[in-house]
């Protein structure tokens, strides 16, 4: 391909991995991407092909489709997880390949996060995933920020999981070339950035959400000032004080009108076996954390509860007894905040089960939500899980007989607390959950 800009000369070697559903397009990109056509349009196995493309060994990766609409077969998500291992030693990006001929709302992302899911286990996605538009040539004049724009808040949110990353992709050559070119700059900058030590990837996105989330405030105070709206992309160049103007404003989720109920973010922090997983499942009301097994990364899920926007991100739980990697544990919880909405309002809810909850228990607890800055305490809900355990006490009379340490947790956080009992269809304990946050 014969350009006047491309990556950096520097860019030696890329492994891409193709990931999206049926008929999205993936084998087309792949092709366009190596500049010949080697992968077929009827995928049913994950297969592995290898060009050069401005100079750069390009090792590019095509899975099978999974679907939307239907069960995926068993079969499908053992080739996803077969094509994870074809990119060794692992992807550089993984472009989720989305079609502009069709519309990615809650079904659609339900399927692609199944399927993620399993992945997640062998390697991190987000840090590394990337939009990948194809069937450009839909669009027409219309610009794909004004497409991203009318698909809706489901789009939006796994936009802003993936950093903001996106590129589309035609079938028209000339147009084609210059989008490849973009692509593997954007990839390269990703790549740039992921070398970076974890912690500092985290503080700068930690950090970027603040100052968007201060801005918004003021915006909506009635400031007559114009918003810089920063993407993530400025993490990618490691500039905490700089800003790019390339993400539109509507890609943050604002508080709106009177009456608007705000996005919520909830965080779940606990010991193993706190009931944290089962939880999150009746706060969404339905499976999606499993509880059966130890959690041990963030595990993310989004859904609409009494008519608010919720996303909850379950974390591992520390262990009193050794059970439980306690670096592991630590770096997940100081990257939970991260995987929250940007325009949104994120609290923490502190699985706390009834029963006795000693003095040794009260140290983790401190320990661990020291992670989270000073102020964690301020954002911070207890919820008595196992709720049934009370057997016919009120939870007042259970935090009388519980001793001090209760009672100097529930000082620390304003005496906010939640019983949740599993075992009743009561929703409105879950109501009262999200009530308590947005009064926060």
């Amino acid at each position: 391909m014969a350009v006047s800009y491309g990556p950096d000369p520097s860019l030696s070697q890329v492994v891409l991995l193709l990931l999206g559903e049926k008929q999205s397009g993936k084998s087309s990109a792949g092709n366009t991407i190596l500049g010949k056509p080697v992968f077929d349009k009827k995928t049913t196995r994950s297969y592995k092909e290898s060009g050069t493309t401005f100079g750069i060994q390009v090792t590019v990766v095509d899975t099978p489709g999974w679907l939307s609409h239907s069960t995926t077969p068993d079969v499908v998500s053992r080739e996803l997880c077969r094509g994870l291992t074809l990119c060794h030693p692992e992807p550089h990006a993984i472009l989720l390949v989305l079609p502009t001929t069709s519309t990615f709302g809650p079904e659609e992302w339900k399927a692609m996060e199944a399927q993620l899911r399993l992945l997640r286990v062998h390697t991190p996605i987000w840090q590394r995933a990337m939009v990948l538009f194809t069937h450009g040539d839909n669009l027409g004049d219309l610009p794909v920020q004004e497409y991203i724009r009318r698909q809706g808040r489901t789009l939006h949110w796994l936009l802003e999981r993936c950093g903001y990353r996106y590129q589309v992709m035609s079938s028209q050559s000339r147009a084609s070339e210059a989008q490849v070119t973009e692509l593997f700059v954007k990839i390269q900058k990703m790549m740039k950035t992921n070398e970076r030590p974890k912690y500092i990837q985290d503080r700068m996105y930690t950090q970027l959400r603040r100052d968007v989330s201060i801005k918004e405030d003021r915006r909506w105070q009635g400031r007559q000032e114009e918003i810089e709206m920063t993407v993530m992309h400025n993490v990618h160049d490691g500039r905490m004080g700089q800003r790019e103007q390339m993400a539109p404003q509507w890609l943050y989720m604002p508080r709106g009108p009177v009456g608007f109920k705000p996005a919520l973010g909830l965080i779940l922090l606990g010991r193993r076996k706190s009931g944290k997983s089962s939880a999150g499942n009746m706060i969404l009301d339905r499976g999606v954390f499993q509880v059966d097994k130890k959690t041990t990364i963030c595990s993310v899920s989004h859904g609409e509860v009494s008519g608010r926007p919720v996303t909850v991100v379950d974390t591992p739980g520390w262990s009193l007894f050794g059970l439980a990697n306690p670096k592991q544990v630590r770096t997940e919880i100081s990257r939970s905040l991260s995987l929250c909405p940007v325009r949104g309002k994120v609290s923490f809810v502190l699985a706390v089960p009834v029963g006795s909850f000693r003095e040794k228990d009260r140290r983790a607890v401190e320990m661990y939500l020291s992670i989270l800055g000073n102020d964690v305490w301020r954002t911070t809900v207890v919820l008595f899980t196992y709720g049934e355990e009370l057997r016919g006490r009120t939870v007042e009379k259970h935090i009388e007989q519980s001793g001090e340490p209760l009672q100097w947790l529930l000082d620390r956080c304003g005496h906010r607390h939640q019983v949740l009992d599993t075992n009743t269809a009561d929703e409105t304990q879950v109501s009262q959950l999200l009530e308590m946050v947005e009064q926060l």
